[in-house]
């Protein structure tokens, strides 16, 4: 009887662990879901997003699809954190930058050389697909409302600072920034004019090629 049911615990133990009988290696919570985030990212490189689910997901991987529910809640959740992923690799970018002897211009250039690189685009499109979950308040898409704008502000308007604004018009510039290379991404990703996108940024990073300062100085 006892033997019973200490086999039926051990049972439910299984049932309740996320990791039970994966091929996936496991480390540390944190380093396991980063490991995960990274594998994700890849594989939606490769595959993209159609017929995107959980369970496909962990077969490529050789893991649970409980595993990443444990990690992620769902597959919006994942979706979110991919797209996380993808706003701090972008932002430590740019900061890697600011160890170059690039005038303003010259980073605005290559930032945008950057957003029209084709093996980027379906990361553009996901970031697109989940900004607008968001816009419409889906609950799973809410720690990214902190981050879509107000994280990116604090680094161009440091930037702009640098490059010899007050701290008054790099509040405004900043904005102006980060609305207009959206905008322009998202008629890249509309029209796939790479010609006529770059020469509207051209356009608009021409009034910034008197400013005095290199954000590496």
């Amino acid at each position: 009887m006892v033997q019973e049911k200490e086999r039926t615990g051990a049972s439910r133990s299984r049932r309740r662990d996320p990791a039970a009988n994966m091929g996936f290696v496991l480390g540390p919570r944190t380093e396991t879901r980063q490991r995960l985030l990274a594998a994700t990212m890849e594989y939606l490189r490769q595959n993209g997003l159609a017929d995107f689910t959980l369970r496909q997901l962990a077969e490529c991987l050789g893991t649970s699809h409980r595993l990443l529910i444990y990690h992620f809640g769902t597959k919006e959740g994942l979706l979110v954190a991919v797209v996380e992923e993808i706003e701090r690799e972008q932002q430590s970018w740019l900061k890697s930058l600011l160890e170059g002897d690039h005038s303003l211009a010259q980073l605005m250039r290559l930032s945008w050389k950057r957003t029209c690189d084709p093996q980027l685009e379906r990361h553009l499109r996901l970031f697109v697909e989940i900004y607008g979950h968001a816009l419409h308040g889906r609950a799973h898409t809410a720690p990214l409302l902190d981050t879509l704008v107000g994280a990116w502000l604090g680094t161009l308007q440091d930037l702009l600072r640098r490059a010899g604004m007050t701290t008054a018009q790099a509040r405004v510039h900043a904005r102006l920034w980060l609305a207009t290379v959206r905008g322009l991404m998202l008629d890249l990703l509309t029209t796939r004019d790479v010609e006529a996108t770059t020469e509207a940024w051209e356009h608009f990073v021409a009034q910034y090629e008197s400013l005095p300062g290199a954000p590496g100085q």
